[in-house]
C-alpha cells in the first residue's frame, strides 16, 4: 500500500510542478507575443503617418521614423490617392526580424520602408504632431486620412483640452492604454486617437485555462489511482471471502502492478491452506476414530446382551445401565460421522417437495415421550409445501425441537412462514434464553454454554452445529434471537431457489 500512496504523492508533486512550469512558460510566451504584437502595431502607425507626411509633401525627411524610406515620386499625392495607398499597403517580415512595407503597386511601389525591431524607440507623438498640426492639409482631409489608417483608432470625445495635441493614458485595472487627444483649431470637435491592437486572449484567461487543464489532468491521474486502489480493495475482499468460505488456492490474474496485494493475498492463502490442512487432519482423525469405535461398541453391546442371561437381577440392572452408556456412545459416534460428512460435503442431498406440517408432526410424534411435559404450539398450514432433502431437514428440525425441549420451562412454539425467496421455520421456548455475546458459540462443535455433559441437560455439543451445516447445504442459515416469552428463538431459513437435485 505504501507504493500506491507514494504514487499518489508523486502525481500531486509532479502535477504541481508541471502546472507552475506551464504557467511560467505561458506567461513568458504571451508576454513576448504581446510585446511583439504591440511593436508591430506601433511600426504600422509609424509607417502610415510617415507615408502621409512624405507622399503629401509635408516633410522630405523623417528622422523620428523607425523606417528608412525610399520613394520614387517627387510630386505630392492627392488625399484620395493617399487614402488608397494607405489602405493597400503591403507588409513583409524578413528572416532577420526586420520589416519591409511598400505603398503602391506590387511591381512599382511609390514608397518603400525598412525597419529593424531590435529595441526600437518609437516617437509616435512627434510624427502625429507633424501630421495633425500641419497647415497644408484641412481638418476634413486629416480626418479622411486618419479613417483610412487601419492601425490607428479614432473617436470623438467631449473632453476639454488646453493644447492641440495631448498624450494621455487610460488605466482600467491591470490594463492600460496610451493614446492622444487632438483638438484642431478649425473645429470644436475633440478626437481621441489610439493604437489599434489585435484581439489577444487575456493573459489571465490563458493562465486560468492552463491551471484548470493542469489540475484536471492531475485529478484524473489521482482518480485513476483511487479507482485502482478501490478495485484492488474489492478484489482482496473477494479473495478473503473465498478463503473464509474454504476455498484453497488463489484466483488467476490478480490485478496488482506493485505486488503488494499479491503478497498479502498469498500470505492469506498460505495461512488458509495451513488451517485447511490442520482441519482436514482433524476431521480425518475424528472420522477414523469414530469408525474404529463402532466395532468395539458392537462387541460391547453383544457381550452385554449375552451376560444378561447369565447373571442375577442385581447385576442385570448394572448391565442395563452399561447398555445405556454404550448406546449413548454409539449415538455420539453417529453424530460425529454425520457432522463430518456435512462439513466435508461428502453426502448427497435429494431435494423434493414435502409437507412441512407432516414433517413436523412426525418429529413430534416420534419424540412425544421427551415432549410430554411441555405444551407444544404449532402454527403451520397443512397445505404448505417446501423443497428440501427430507432426511436432513427432519434431522435439523428434530435437533432444534429437542434443543428447545431441554431448556423450555413449559412451552414451545413452532411457526412456519415464507415469501417469494425463502422459507422460514421458527422454534421458540420460554427458557432462560441465550446471551447475545454467546449466540455464535452454540454453533461451534462440542461447545456447550454450561460446560456440562450431564444427563439433565444432555447432548454432546454437535446438534446445533449439524443444524447449521444442513442449513448451509440448503442455501440458508440458522439465526438466533430472543423469544417473546423470554427464551431463545431459533430460525431455520433456506432458499426457495435451491433446486439442485444433489449437492456434493
Amino acid at each position: 500500500m505504501r507504493a500506491e500512496m507514494w504514487r499518489l504523492y508523486r502525481h500531486l508533486i509532479f502535477g504541481g510542478v508541471v502546472i507552475v512550469a506551464c504557467c511560467y512558460i505561458v506567461m513568458e510566451f504571451t508576454q513576448i507575443r504581446f510585446g511583439a504584437s504591440r511593436a508591430e502595431q506601433l511600426l504600422c502607425v509609424d509607417a502610415e503617418i510617415s507615408s502621409v507626411l512624405l507622399l503629401s509633401g509635408i516633410q522630405k525627411d523623417l528622422p523620428d521614423s523607425q523606417f528608412s524610406w525610399t520613394y520614387k515620386s517627387s510630386k505630392p499625392f492627392s488625399i484620395a490617392a493617399l487614402s488608397s495607398l494607405i489602405a493597400e499597403k503591403k507588409w513583409l517580415k524578413l528572416p532577420n526580424n526586420s520589416y519591409q512595407i511598400a505603398f503602391g503597386k506590387t511591381n512599382q511601389p511609390v514608397l518603400i520602408g525598412h525597419a529593424n525591431q531590435d529595441r526600437p524607440l518609437f516617437k509616435i507623438e512627434s510624427l502625429l504632431a507633424q501630421f495633425l498640426l500641419a497647415n497644408d492639409i484641412s481638418y476634413s482631409d486629416k480626418v479622411t486620412l486618419l479613417k483610412s489608417m487601419s492601425c490607428l483608432s479614432m473617436k470623438e470625445i467631449s473632453s476639454k483640452v488646453s493644447s492641440p495635441l495631448t498624450a494621455v493614458a487610460l488605466v482600467s485595472g491591470a490594463y492600460s492604454e496610451y493614446g492622444f487627444v487632438w483638438k484642431d483649431k478649425d473645429t470644436s470637435n475633440t478626437v481621441y486617437l489610439s493604437v489599434v491592437h489585435d484581439d489577444n486572449v487575456s493573459l489571465t484567461l490563458i493562465v486560468v485555462i492552463v491551471v484548470g487543464v493542469g489540475i484536471a489532468i492531475m485529478l484524473m491521474l489521482i482518480w485513476r489511482e483511487l479507482i485502482s486502489l478501490d478495485f484492488k480493495r474489492k478484489t482482496f475482499e473477494s479473495i478473503t471471502r473465498q478463503i473464509a468460505r474454504g476455498r484453497s488456492g488463489l484466483p488467476k490474474g490478480i490485478p496488482d502492478s506493485s505486488g503488494t496485494l499479491k503478497e498479502l493475498a498469498y500470505s492469506f492463502d498460505s495461512m488458509s491452506s495451513h488451517i485447511q490442512r490442520l482441519l482436514k487432519v482433524q476431521r480425518e482423525m475424528i472420522n477414523a476414530i469414530s469408525h474404529e469405535l463402532r466395532t468395539p461398541i458392537a462387541r460391547l453391546r453383544f457381550g452385554l446382551e449375552v451376560m444378561k442371561d447369565e447373571v442375577d437381577d442385581n447385576v442385570a440392572k448394572t448391565i442395563e445401565a452399561l447398555e445405556g452408556d454404550v448406546e449413548e456412545l454409539n449415538t455420539l459416534v453417529d453424530e460425529v460421522l454425520t457432522y463430518g460428512k456435512l462439513e466435508a460435503g461428502s453426502l448427497a442431498l435429494n431435494f423434493k417437495e414435502i409437507s412441512i406440517s407432516q414433517l413436523v408432526g412426525d418429529i413430534l410424534q416420534h419424540n412425544h415421550l421427551l415432549l410430554q411435559h411441555l405444551s407444544v404450539e404449532v402454527n403451520i398450514d397443512e397445505t404448505d409445501l417446501v423443497l428440501a432433502d427430507e432426511h436432513h431437514l427432519s434431522r435439523a428440525l428434530q435437533n432444534l425441537i429437542l434443543n428447545a425441549s431441554k431448556y423450555a420451562a413449559g412451552k414451545i412454539v413452532i411457526t412456519f412462514s415464507h415469501d417469494e425467496e425463502r422459507w422460514q421455520l421458527d422454534i421458540e421456548d420460554d427458557g432462560p434464553g441465550i446471551a447475545f455475546e454467546d449466540r455464535d458459540k452454540v454453533f461451534i462443535p462440542f461447545q456447550r454454554l454450561d460446560n456440562s455433559r450431564t444427563r439433565a441437560s444432555g447432548g454432546y455439543g454437535l446438534g446445533l452445529a449439524i443444524v447449521q451445516r444442513i442449513a448451509f447445504w440448503h442455501g440458508g442459515a440458522v439465526l438466533i434471537d430472543a423469544s417473546e416469552s423470554g427464551g431463545a428463538k431459533f430460525s431455520l431459513i433456506w432458499s426457495r431457489n435451491q433446486h439442485q437435485n444433489s449437492l456434493s
